[in-house]
């Protein structure tokens, strides 16, 4: 495995979800997304960042650290 390869799966271990899963939020990031919004996970970001499609279409990064979510059971 390559560097980025395991900054990939380091990020994806750490955010406790998989490229795919529909995600909840818990908590809203004091800004544009709330708690309840809920989105498909698309890619990790090298920064530890979850790249989110959220249901209004928008793509969005969440730091699962200071916006807590939620895997929704498929």
């Amino acid at each position: 495995m390559d560097a980025a390869g395991a900054r990939h799966l380091a990020t994806r271990i750490a955010a406790g979800v998989r490229i795919g899963s529909t995600i909840e939020l818990e908590q809203g990031d004091g800004g544009e997304l709330h708690a309840g919004d809920r989105g498909v996970v698309r890619a990790f970001g090298e920064d530890g960042r979850v790249v989110v499609e959220w249901e209004d279409g928008r793509d969005r990064e969440v730091d699962p650290v200071a916006t807590p979510f939620r895997r929704v059971p498929a």
